[in-house]
């Protein structure tokens, strides 16, 4: 299997159509959770548009949060106050993507992007005055039997009004994952990968922007690749640990498990076993819950459809929501 476990920042790499309940063929391509972790927000892919969704945890029925009927909405995020929802849209082609903060009951949706220049996977701040964002400076691909996709990426804050714009990283990536606030609001945690370096999980200082604060590349049980280990998906918890996926060698491949690390002592904790292809690790701001998408595959070891899994963090007991009115 290809090295495709990727951040909301980046695509998947040559998957297919996937189905999901109550819906024809089409791609739940992200999804992010609330604080209180009762309402999921999906981006749905169908027909060429990307459309955000909110589904109901007790019921899995999903009714649409935006009126756009072009575009693509991508990349989700609850404030965490739970009022505010912020995503990325991209109008359509020779158009820049921005980001929109909208209500969680779909209202007041403005375009808040300070610049000219494409603005990508927003999250918010504990005390909703800080918004972080990505940028990418290169679209294309360094191999010729690659499909061409973003690079070249940097991480930015800002006040929420739009001011105080400031570069938070010191270098550029060529691969990065979304990022993920400090509970105390000063720092925020990332994976990257350089073209020269290997992937890691990066903590950055949000107080006095330059290079990593600390760097950790945690090794997991039947590691996919001792010297290049597959992570992704890093979430901040309450307590300042941190959750996050890797990949290991299973019974049909990799498995893609979900893992707590101790950024103080590295003391780490395996919370699923046996995921098989599993991507979108999230976490409700509570820190008692965290959604994910769980892909079946088919005969050519392709993932071919997924299915969203919430996993309680305490019992670590992982169940799978069958989402209805997706169209």
């Amino acid at each position: 299997m290809s090295r495709v476990l990727r951040g909301g920042l980046l695509l998947l790499l040559l998957i297919p159509p996937v189905t999901c309940a109550g819906a024809p063929a089409g791609q739940i391509d992200s999804v992010s959770i609330s604080p209180d972790g009762k309402i999921l927000a999906v981006a749905y892919e169908k027909d060429h548009t990307i459309f955000i969704y909110k589904v109901a945890v007790d019921s899995g029925i999903s009714t649409r949060l935006t009126n756009a009927t072009s575009g693509e909405e991508t990349s989700p995020a609850f404030s965490p106050d739970g009022k505010r929802i912020a995503y990325t849209y991209w109008p359509g082609a020779g158009a820049r993507s921005r980001i929109i903060i909208v209500n969680v009951d779909g209202s007041n949706a403005r375009e808040w992007s300070p610049s000219g220049v494409a603005d990508l996977s927003p999250v918010l701040s504990s005390d909703n005055k800080t918004i972080v964002f990505s940028r990418s400076e290169f679209y294309g691909s360094y191999s010729p039997i690659a499909q061409p996709h973003p690079h070249a990426w940097s991480f930015y804050a800002s006040d929420l009004d739009g001011t105080n714009v400031r570069e938070l990283t010191s270098e550029n990536f060529y691969m990065a994952s979304p990022a993920s606030i400090s509970p105390d609001g000063k720092s925020m945690v990332v994976v990257t990968e350089g073209l020269e370096t290997n992937e890691h999980i990066a903590i950055y200082s949000l107080i006095a922007p330059g290079p990593p604060t600390r760097t950790l590349q945690p090794h997991v049980p039947h590691e996919a690749d001792h010297k290049n280990p597959i992570l992704d998906y890093p979430n901040y918890l309450p307590d300042g640990s941190i959750l996050f996926m890797a990949a290991s060698d299973g019974k049909h491949g990799f498995d893609y498990d979900v893992y707590r690390l101790d950024p103080q002592t590295s003391a780490l904790e395996r919370l699923t076993d046996g995921n098989g292809y599993a991507t979108e690790l999230k976490v409700s701001a509570d820190g008692k819950t965290a959604a994910f998408l769980k892909w079946r595959k088919n005969w050519l070891g392709e993932p071919t459809s997924n299915q969203i899994c919430l996993l309680d963090l305490q019992s670590h007991k992982v169940t799978p929501v069958a989402v209805r009115g997706l169209n």
